[in-house]
């Protein structure tokens, strides 16, 4: 899904502010693929391992970012929103993006639903692991409501895999859990949940919650549990070993990074809102997602 701002405004910046707003750290590194952050792929693309530089590229090699809009007026896609045991939800979800996967997809019901931009994005992992022979993988959970968590919750044998209503990602829409067999022992040590955690990045999906993360995600290994985050997002991810805490603390601290992606070149903008306002570039596509820690990042390529 491709968002663009929805009304340009009429406040004057000082040139200044409009240069502070760069005074970012930035790393540079080139990706080989297809697609954007958004577009998932109809077959298994290649993804090499991309060389960092030791120094930031200048200023004038960026796009300008020098529209400032109300973070009000932008659509939040919540692709990398942080949500855990100790960040809520806060917002709901859009229901109007939520389509059911069934039957274009396996599932457990027919009433597993998904974010839009989710489905298809394991719709073509789905198409990626039957070409490989992984065997017949399903959707076993997607969207859930504040009362289904609530339900579960209250409900669970182990506390531990189950997060309290309004700090699930599964409310966001965003997240499925994919299974081979009955249920998530199947997966354990299991060369589908292999293919999978290695294979997912290329769809734009990660492994939420690896074997040796937990101290970091408060949550024990669940091979089963997938989030989409955009590919790119889930290509850096993988390449440096980040979980999701790990990534956004990364974004915050270094401010973000120039990607060469196809052809393309991508920007990656964390930036705090400065009077409810961040800046987007012109005649960019973008997408602007909330992180939940006081900030919004700016997904761009040209």
């Amino acid at each position: 899904m491709k968002h663009r701002r929805k009304r340009k405004s009429n406040r004057l910046i000082p040139i200044m502010l409009v240069f502070a707003i760069f005074a970012v750290g930035f790393y540079v590194f080139a990706i080989a693929g297809n697609g954007d952050g958004t577009d998932t792929p109809t077959d298994t693309p290649a993804i090499r391992e991309a060389s960092d530089t030791a120094t930031a590229p200048h200023l004038s090699d960026f796009p300008a970012f020098t529209t400032p809009v109300s973070i009000d007026q932008l659509t939040d896609t919540q692709y990398l929103k942080l949500v855990n045991r100790a960040r809520a939800i806060a917002s709901p979800v859009n229901y109007a993006q939520l389509v059911t996967a069934w039957p274009d997809m396996p599932a457990r019901t027919t009433y597993v639903a998904l974010h839009e931009t989710a489905f298809h994005a394991i719709q073509s992992l789905f198409t990626a692991a039957n070409n490989a022979n992984i065997g017949s993988l399903f959707i076993a959970s997607g969207h859930r409501s504040h009362t289904e968590q609530s339900e579960l919750y209250a409900n669970a044998y182990d506390p531990a895999y189950v997060m309290p209503p309004g700090h699930s990602e599964h409310q966001l829409g965003l997240a499925a859990d994919i299974l081979l067999g009955d249920d998530t022992t199947s997966m354990r040590g299991s060369p589908a949940a292999q293919w999978l955690a290695e294979n997912a990045p290329q769809f734009g999906l990660i492994l939420r919650y690896p074997e040796d993360k937990q101290d970091i995600t408060g949550v024990p290994y669940e091979p089963w549990h997938f989030r989409y985050v955009g590919r790119i997002h889930a290509w850096y991810m993988a390449q440096r070993g980040f979980v999701l805490e790990e990534y956004i603390a990364y974004l915050r601290e270094q401010g973000g990074f120039q990607a060469n992606f196809d052809g393309k070149t991508y920007y990656v903008l964390y930036q705090r809102p400065e009077n409810g306002m961040i800046f987007i570039p012109e005649n960019l596509n973008f997408w602007v997602s909330s992180a939940n820690t006081g900030g919004y990042i700016v997904t761009a390529w040209r």
